[in-house]
Parts: C-alpha cells; structure tokens; sequence
C-alpha cells in the first residue's frame, strides 16, 4: 500500500494517459493502463483483505460482547442468589436469638412462636421424647414414647447424618406423630420439612423431632437447598439438650435442699428443746441468758432452714408475702450480738442513724414485711459489709423515713471491678473464701418480694448498698400507711 501512487498522482497519469491516446501513442499508453490496473488490483487486494480482518474482528467483538452479556447475567444471578442466601442467613441469625434465649422447657412454645415469625413459617412444631421429658413440668410440649414410634421415623427420615424429610405431608409416615397433634394427617396436603433432633452428648439418641409444614407443595421439595435449616435445627437441638439438663439439675437441687432441710430439723429439735430443761435447773441470771440466746439461735435457725424454700418460691414469683409490723431496730441488735466475735476480731462496730441521727437505746423504726426475711436480707447485707471492711473501719447503718423508706448500708471496703455489674447476680461472688454469692442474690429477692428494689455503688470512699421500699406494697386492710416499709 506505501507503493500506491498519491491521488495526486494518479490524476497526472489519467490525464497522460488520454493525452497518449488522442496522440495514438498505444505502446506508451497500454503501459500506462496497465501500471495503473496492477496498482488498482494490489489496492483492492489489500482493501479485500482488510475487509476480511475488520470483519473478523467486528464477529470476535461480538462474541466478546454477547460473552460479557453472558458473564453479566450469570453474575447478576450470582449477586441476586448471593443477596438472597445473605438475608436468609440474617433471618436464621435472627431466629437463632429466640433459641438462645430459651433458659427452661417452659419457654419452648414462645420460642416457637418467635422463630415462626421471623422466619416467615406456618406451622412450626418441636415433639421431644416422653422418656426424657420424665418427671419434669413441660405439660404444653407434645411427647411421644419416640421408641414406639421408630418404624414410622425411620420410614420417614432419611439415614443419613442429618435424619431429614422434604416433600409432600402424603409421602410422611403418620404425620401427627411429627407434629405431636393427632389431626394432623396426609390429607392436609402441602409440603413439609422434618429433622430428627439428636442428643449432641449422645449421637445414637434421637431426643425429638422438629417439623415445618407449609400449605404449599412446592415450598419443601427434595432439590432445594437445606444447609442453614439443618444448622439452625441442630443448633434447636443442642439448646434443647442443655435446657433439659439444667432444668433437670434444677429439680435434682430443689429435691436435695428439701432432704437436706429435713435432715437438719432434727439436730435443731435438740438445740431447741434441750435449753428448756436447762433452764429450769439453772439459777445463775448470766447463763440463763446465754442459753436462751442459744434457744434463740436455735429457733431462728429453724426459721431460716423453713424458708430456704421460700428462696425458690421468690425465684419463680410464687411466693405470697404476709406483712406485719416489725421494728428493724432489735433486729440489727440481735444480728450484732450474732456477729460480735466478727466484728471484735476486726475492731469494728455497727453505728445506727434514724434521719441523720445516731439511734439511741429506746428508739424504733417500725416497717412492714415478714420478720424472718427482713432478718435474713440485714444478716446477710450486714456480715458482708463486715468482711469487706477494712480492720478498725466502722460499718454504718442508716435508716430514713418518708414515703419512700430506704436503707442504706456503708462499709469502707471497695467491691471488686469484676462483680460490681453482676454484684446482686446468683453466684456472684471475688476475693472471699468460702463466699457463695448467694447472700447479696438472696437479699435482691427479699428486697424485690417487699415492693422494693436494691442497689450498689461502690469506690474509693467505700461501698453503700441502699434497700429502697415501695410503701403501696405494705398496706395494711385499711390501705393506710404508718410510717413503714
């Protein structure tokens, strides 16, 4: 193409070459011609050619583009599918909160409910093994003896490491079995999910099913997806496992404290009974006093063993408060001469205000409440504001009146950082050997069955946990309030 006359050029030839044939100079002018047909052909060769390339090039983009529009469809699927599998996951994320906030088999309907509706299903149903829910108050959840029921499982639930269903109720094998109600049955129509639950500290026990029905047949069908549906059932189970457990070791403590309360009211009849025969020989005014303060001792022992059940009854909101009138005043001096050896071996005292002012021998603050639960919250408050006391530091008491009665407890000590938020919490407890952490939680209880509330602050001035009262919560018949709690 470089060879190629200009346009310029071929003009002058075109003119020689009319010139030469008006002339009829034929040899000069056929070389003419031909040079100028030998130039054309090259050039339409190369243009041909060209040609050729430009529309390979033109097909190959066109292929590249309908590949581009292939990739950008596959990958607006694969977002879509992505976008999708992500808000599922969030959904099941959502559910999983209501699983792991069951903390008894009596919440097992209302989790249900809650993980139904965040997951957009209809009915959703949890049947647990008759043999594990043995002894234990669960009256709202469907039970089956599941060993009976095994031909009809095993028909049902594939064997593979995750025992489940997918397909129409009409391919189930007696489908109330699964749903834990007897009027569900293969004429319901629609499809269904179901998963065999498996004990996760034994794999070989199946301990329920757990089954979704919707009206839809094409809602569960063999070819979909279940990976998230699996985890989130197993994970039903593993919480289901755990709640058993522990709502097993709850009725086991609950069984070992009424042995242990009626183990011990034995002992107590000899503490109880045995001063009165003493005292009946005994002249000396000093010994009569000190075996009835062991008679005393003794009898608020027994008070205290009677209501340890009364604790349980507080946790569970069953507990019905019978309030009298109590003066709090001698119930802190009988708790002082309780802890005298305490309170000597650390060279502290208790100093008691009424409104600012230092209690004198005959004064009184007169609340309402139970006599043994208001003694049992000051011991346990007071002994520990004792052990937390630094040696030679007083532990101050301060009683103030109005309509809204509050005690305040100061010691010079400083809870530890690590307890402070859960202070009032069941086995709270840092830095105190043989400390329990059931007192403050015991205390927390009382306070709370009396209308009030309980609290904490706690720094380098020392530490005040104040009882607050709700007066409206001890009136008396006639509705009126008389200076109390």
């Amino acid at each position: 193409m470089d060879n190629l006359p200009t346009l310029k050029k071929f003009g002058e030839q075109l003119d020689l070459l009319k010139r030469l044939i008006k002339e009829d100079n034929g040899e000069q002018a056929d070389f003419i011609a031909q040079n100028l047909y030998e130039n054309y052909a090259y050039a339409r060769d190369n243009f041909l050619s060209q040609e050729d390339e430009f529309l390979g090039v033109r097909q190959n983009i066109l292929e590249k583009d309908e590949r581009i529009q292939m990739l950008e469809g596959k990958l607006k699927e694969a977002y879509s599918v992505h976008n999708s599998d992500f808000q599922l996951f969030a959904k099941f994320g959502r559910a999983l909160q209501y699983v792991n906030g069951l903390k008894s088999l009596s919440g097992l309907s209302d989790m249900l409910t809650g993980v139904a509706q965040e997951l957009g299903l209809g009915r959703i149903a949890v049947v647990l093994d008759r043999e594990l829910c043995k002894g234990m108050p669960c009256p709202e959840i469907p039970t089956f003896y599941l060993k009976g029921c095994m031909r009809y499982i095993d028909a049902t639930l594939d064997n593979g490491s995750n025992r489940v269903f997918l397909g129409p109720i009409s391919r189930m094998m007696r489908p109330d079995v699964f749903f834990g109600d007897p009027e569900v049955g293969p004429e319901l129509g629609g499809s269904c999910f179901a998963f065999g639950m498996i004990d996760k500290y034994n794999p070989g026990k199946l301990i329920g099913l757990f089954s979704i029905h919707d009206p839809s047949e094409d809602r569960f069908h063999p070819e979909m997806g279940t990976d998230f549906l699996e985890y989130f059932c197993n994970s039903v189970a593993s919480t289901i496992t755990d709640v058993v457990n522990h709502d097993r070791g709850e009725l086991l403590r609950v069984d070992v404290e009424r042995i242990s309360r009626h183990d011990l009211k034995t002992p107590l009849n000899a503490v109880i009974n045995i001063p009165h025969l003493l005292i009946a020989d005994e002249s000396d005014p000093e010994k009569v006093e000190l075996i009835k303060n062991i008679q005393d001792a003794g009898y608020r022992m027994l008070g205290l063993v009677n209501r340890s059940y009364d604790i349980y009854r507080m946790e569970t909101d069953s507990y019905i408060l019978r309030p009298e009138k109590v003066d709090v005043l001698p119930l802190i001096k009988r708790i002082a001469i309780d802890l005298q050896d305490m309170l000597e071996s650390r060279g502290s005292e208790f100093r008691v205000f009424i409104d600012d002012s230092e209690a004198g021998d005959h004064a009184s603050f007169y609340v309402r409440g139970e006599e043994l639960l208001l003694f049992s919250m000051f011991s346990n408050l007071l002994k520990n504001g004792i052990e937390a006391s630094p040696a030679g530091k007083p532990i101050t008491v301060k009683l103030c009146s109005g309509e809204f009665p509050q005690m305040a407890i100061h010691n010079f000590g400083e809870v530890p950082a690590a307890v402070r938020d859960i202070f009032f919490e069941k086995y709270s407890t840092a830095g105190k050997i043989g400390g329990t952490g059931l007192g403050t939680y015991s205390a927390s209880l009382i306070a709370k069955v009396h209308g009030g509330s309980i609290s904490m602050e706690s720094g380098c001035e020392g530490t005040t946990v104040v009882v607050d009262f709700n007066p409206a919560s001890a009136r008396g018949g006639d509705g009126q309030l008389e200076c109390e709690f």
